[in-house]
């Protein structure tokens, strides 16, 4: 099939390859080391939630992921929670946003904190609409029956709360499953990422320019809390592959960074954006919230690897380093002898 598009559609001197890659990444900091992180969950007198959480959201989505485990408890729509993040005089420590572990860790914080509140409401509907405690649901912004009828809005039921002098806020701090240090028994991490990708890329053996055509991206988060943004950051992360195997190179001289600009660095364009299918895969871990274990950077490591090993699989090249240089692939392709890189195809 492969000779047959290159007999039919490549000019000469153009080939074509696929190639796979895949792999993991740890989900927390793991290795004994303290990972726990803190929230709060407000309701208001005007229906609302108001949820404190100290991590940091760096462009993954974390804001619309804590308002939607808040909302999920309280039957509401997300667009009813207000999010503070990062401020350190309004919230509790959240730890560090890295390990890939804010939709894990915070999600579980938020997610427990919206439970015990829920919790403390459900017991002033029950005195109100008089019915166990246990008959007690939200739905819809209300606290009913599980049969249905007549309810009380969640407004409602935090003036009657504050009236009563019960909490309206609770906070809760989530530790997950302990951990041990690297190389001892016992689980180094609580809980792992995985990812597969498929490359396609055009090479050019005229000149060494490598084009990726597509990418197929396959990444199990364990469940998609909010899967439109979830593939945004999967395209996102290939992109960022692409820069970082194709053109990215970061130079430091005597401490001094040379590449200083992005256009220095070579970031893609839009013009070196390929064809991408994200699959997710959705693998429930036991003690994520709602089984969910995040993404953060699992979806970009595959990326590099795939890449090249479809340069190999279309020129016979194996590549070495990173970037890829055009000049030095065309003097691997034309076998030059000076090439430090060159190697034989595996």
């Amino acid at each position: 099939a492969q000779a047959k598009e290159r007999a039919l559609t490549l000019p000469p001197g153009i080939r074509r390859g696929w190639g796979v890659a895949c792999g993991y990444k740890n989900v927390g900091r793991g290795n004994a080391i303290p990972d726990s992180a803190g929230a709060s969950v407000e309701a208001t007198p005007d229906g609302r939630l108001l949820v404190r959480a100290g991590a940091v959201d760096l462009g993954q989505g974390l804001a619309v992921v804590l308002s939607q485990m808040a909302a999920q408890e309280f039957g509401l729509s997300p667009q009813l929670v207000d999010v503070v993040l990062g401020d350190t005089g309004q919230t509790l420590d959240g730890g560090p946003t890295s390990a890939s572990r804010q939709t894990y860790v915070t999600g579980n914080a938020v997610r427990m904190a919206a439970i015990h509140l829920k919790e403390s409401l459900v017991m002033v509907a029950a005195e109100s609409l008089d019915m166990p405690p246990d008959s007690v649901v939200f739905a819809d912004g209300q606290a009913q029956a599980k049969t249905g009828g007549a309810g009380l809005a969640l407004g409602q039921l935090v003036t009657l709360a504050q009236a009563e002098g019960r909490p309206t806020q609770m906070e809760f701090i989530y530790t997950p499953p302990p951990t041990v240090p690297l190389g001892q028994a016992g689980d180094s991490h609580f809980a792992y990422g995985y990812a597969c990708q498929a490359a396609q890329v055009e090479v050019d053996t005229a000149t060494g320019g490598v084009r990726v055509l597509r990418v197929i991206a396959a990444v199990d988060v364990g469940r998609a809390i909010n899967p439109l943004a979830l593939e945004g950051q999967i395209e996102g992360a290939v992109v960022m592959g692409i820069g970082f195997t194709l053109t990215e190179n970061f130079v430091v001289e005597e401490g001094v960074i040379r590449t200083d600009t992005l256009a220095k660095l070579k970031i893609p364009t839009i013009h070196a954006m390929p064809e991408i299918q994200t699959i997710i895969v959705e693998h429930p871990t036991a003690d994520g919230p709602h089984g969910a274990k995040g993404a953060g950077e699992v979806p970009g490591i595959p990326t590099a690897p795939a890449i090249t090993n479809a340069i190999n699989n279309a020129v016979g090249v194996r590549i070495r380093h990173l970037p890829v240089e055009k000049n030095e692939l065309l003097k691997t392709i034309q076998g030059s002898p000076d090439d430090e890189s060159r190697h034989n195809a595996e």
